[in-house]
Parts: structure tokens; sequence; C-alpha cells
């Protein structure tokens, strides 16, 4: 969220989540999923394709120091991993 919103938007979003927090955490998951894509989309849109390239570049190439391979990364992040049950984001 970019600067400081206002007491409109502030009750817009409470508005939507008194509507939506009652949903199943898929749904939720889902809704969130689309809206940061959203987001992402707009944002994106902004600026030209060799802008976007070179800003993802700069942003994250080079950026993990450490010594793992990639299995020993894979196997740190599975057996970290929290999740109790798969969640399918298909059809979102």
């Amino acid at each position: 969220m970019a600067g400081i919103m206002t007491n409109i938007e502030n009750n817009t979003i409470r508005m939507y989540w008194n509507a939506l927090r009652s949903m199943s955490k898929n749904i939720r998951l889902g809704l969130a999923v689309k809206l940061t894509n959203s987001v992402l989309e707009e944002e994106r849109k902004e600026m030209s394709d060799e802008a976007y390239t070179e800003e993802m570049l700069n942003k994250f190439f080079g950026k993990w120091e450490g010594n793992e391979t990639a299995e020993e990364l894979m196997g740190i992040i599975k057996q970290n991993s929290s999740s109790s049950e798969p969640i399918s984001f298909e059809g979102v």
C-alpha cells in the first residue's frame, strides 16, 4: 500500500473484511491471490518491458548469499514446512 490511507479507504477495507472473513480458508486464499495479481499487473503495466526486466534483475539477481546446493535448500524448505494439507489454486 502506497501512502497513507484515507478514512474512506479504511472503511471500505473494513466493510469488505467483515463480508469476507467468514468464508473458508481456501476462498480467502484464492481471493488474496487474485488481489495480489491484480496489483502486480497494474504495477507492471506502468513500465516498459525493458524497464520491468531491469527492475526484476536488479531486485533479485545475485541476492542469495549462501553455500547450500539447490537440493540442500529444498530439504531445508521441506523440513520447515508447516502446511498440513496441500492447497490447490486450480480454477482460481
